[in-house]
């Protein structure tokens, strides 16, 4: 969903240009009634049980490979039908090998590139999640002959490479919902069946609002169950007291526009998540716990920061929609060579 929403964000605030999408899962039925879209195969990372699965990411990115031959004519016969100036990605595998052999120029606008193209710690524990994370990285979505990184953590940019390091981008819809104080805990879950999470909210003082568990609303206690409404989400994430998050970039970001403290969860074998959870608490905004087991006494000692969370948040947190915007325009202008 962050994907989408970002390429939705830039694009619906360019209508000096025209586009037209190529993407799977959920893009179509988000799209189609705003864009035309070619629907692919989406290569993407498996979960299981709140960690990254191995075997099961090789195997489905082994189909993708499988279906590479017949995706990339598909996308070539769009790109001779169409005659795009350019190809703008967002960690997407079979558009960038497209494009490359059309001889369209592609650049990607993006938050994972932020593994390949900077400089950062890595701790011992973690060097096969990042190993793997920059494997998969190197081999199926570095295609493309520029990156816009958009980040709320900026690391040194490693030499050479074309390459830069912006602020994040914000959807239209966060934009203009104003954030307000509350009482009740936001919860979102990027991976189903994760109970030590639910165990510890349910020992919470607080309301919780939980996103991810289903699709049928439910009561359980202190804990309301909502299923997936993205105009929801938003105005919960506004008035919470702080998010408790697995630690995807783009409910991140979102959370830190509203000001709202957070608990980061993020999932095991998965380095992005683990590096985007460093620097919440690097940078002030919060905390996060590595084993992805989380206590009431981890809850206790959150909350106690909170005022110390939000201050940091109010001095640092940079929305860079419009500094994005305006260098995705000057891109497709001009195009990379």
């Amino acid at each position: 969903m962050g994907h989408v929403t970002r390429a939705l964000a830039i694009a619906s605030r360019l209508p000096a240009h025209e586009f037209h999408f190529i993407g799977g899962g959920r893009v179509p039925e988000i799209l189609r009634s705003r864009y035309p879209v070619l629907e692919v195969p989406v290569a993407r990372t498996v979960y299981k049980r709140q960690r990254a699965a191995v075997l099961g990411t090789c195997r489905h990115l082994a189909g993708c490979v499988t279906a590479a031959p017949r995706v990339r004519r598909e996308i070539r016969d769009l790109i001779d039908r169409w005659q795009p100036t350019v190809a703008i990605c967002d960690r997407e595998f079979f558009l960038p090998l497209a494009a490359r052999a059309a001889g369209l120029p592609c650049f990607a606008v993006d938050h994972s590139h932020v593994l390949q193209v900077c400089r950062y710690p890595v701790q011992p524990a973690k060097f096969p999640a990042w190993a793997l994370g920059r494997l998969e990285d190197a081999l199926f979505f570095n295609r493309t002959d520029h990156n816009l990184v958009v980040s709320f953590y900026h690391p040194p940019l490693k030499p050479g490479g074309q390459n830069e390091l912006l602020p994040p981008v914000l959807r239209q819809a966060a934009r203009e919902i104003q954030s307000r104080p509350g009482d009740h805990v936001f919860a979102y879950q990027s991976t189903p069946a994760f109970p030590p999470l639910l165990n510890a909210l349910r020992q919470l003082a607080r309301p919780v609002i939980v996103y991810g568990a289903g699709n049928t609303p439910a009561f359980a206690g202190n804990l309301t169950f909502k299923p997936f409404d993205q105009r929801a989400i938003l105005n919960d994430l506004a008035s919470c007291a702080y998010a408790v998050t697995t630690a995807g970039h783009n409910l991140i970001c979102e959370a830190l526009h509203f000001g709202k403290p957070l608990l980061c969860l993020p999932v095991a074998m998965n380095f992005e998540q683990f590096l985007n959870a460093w620097q919440v608490r690097a940078l002030g905004y919060g905390d996060f716990c590595a084993d992805s087991k989380p206590t009431p006494a981890d809850f206790a000692r959150f909350e106690a920061r909170l005022p110390e969370f939000s201050a940091a948040i109010s001095r640092q947190f940079v929305d860079g929609t419009d500094q994005v915007i305006q260098r995705v325009n000057e891109l497709i202008l001009n195009p990379p060579v």
